[in-house]
């Protein structure tokens, strides 16, 4: 057999196909970016951007807060701004009615007549812009009246009385609620007219004393609008004129705005 021409050609014919051959070079194992992928790394790298400003700018607010409750005070105290973002006045005017129990000069029993009135507040706590004085202190200015008569048709007398008063008082609220309880001292004049009457003949007697108002009393404000609201109290009120002492017992509604 004719073996080796055979083997001499096919070893000619394998280092003539690996001359042939163009050398293979080591590649980058790294993947391949595609141009579509240029887009979308730039909107996650301006992503990771504006989610750093905004930490950073929490955190120089944070800083910022902090800086200036130590500037208020010792103790961290922020300044009240209840002033500002409280849309009332703190100011209200009421109907006062009940009854008058007026002090008897010969030292009978009290005579009970109708009380009736009128008074204007002002929540003066406000002026202090301390919170919890803002509606705990507040004044009036009132006026009170009552009247009685009495005799015959031949002789008879009338009497009407006058309280005119400012009367600061303190209220202690009931929680975050409108309403409340309150004491109030004050004092102001006291006007007293009389008239005699002999079947035509009328004599007229006039006289002031100073009077010293006391008492306690219930107080509500429920809101009816933004500005304004609905203002009412239930009262047990002393006025003291010289020796006598009279006292009223009744409330009164209005407008607080």
């Amino acid at each position: 057999m004719r073996t080796a021409p055979v083997k001499t050609w096919l070893t000619r014919c394998l280092v003539g196909g690996l001359l042939a051959a163009s050398p293979a070079l080591a590649q980058d194992d790294a993947p391949y970016e595609y141009p579509d992928d240029e887009p979308a790394r730039d909107e996650q790298r301006e992503a990771d951007d504006d989610a750093y400003e905004r930490r950073r700018r929490q955190v120089d607010e944070t800083d910022d807060f902090r800086r200036v409750s130590e500037e208020e005070g010792e103790e961290g105290d922020f300044k009240s701004l209840a002033n500002m973002d409280d849309p009332n006045y703190g100011f209200a005017v009421e109907l006062i009615g009940g009854a008058l129990m007026l002090d008897s000069s010969e030292g009978n029993f009290a005579k009970t007549v109708a009380g009736m009135g009128v008074r204007a507040t002002w929540e003066y706590g406000r002026t202090f812009n301390l919170e919890p004085l803002r509606e705990n202190l507040w004044a009036d200015l009132r006026w009170t009246y009552g009247s009685y008569s009495d005799g015959t048709d031949f002789i008879n007398t009338s009497t009407g009385v006058h309280y005119f008063t400012i009367a600061p008082a303190y209220e202690l609220k009931l929680g975050k609620s409108p309403f409340g309880f309150y004491g109030q001292l004050g004092g102001g004049l006291g006007y007293q007219t009389s008239s005699l009457m002999i079947d035509a003949d009328e004599t007229k007697v006039n006289g002031m004393k100073p009077v010293f108002q006391y008492g306690v009393g219930f107080r509500g404000r429920p809101r009816l609008t933004n500005k304004m609201s609905l203002s009412f109290r239930v009262e047990f009120m002393g006025f003291r004129r010289g020796y006598l002492n009279d006292m009223f017992l009744g409330g009164s509604l209005g407008a607080a705005f």
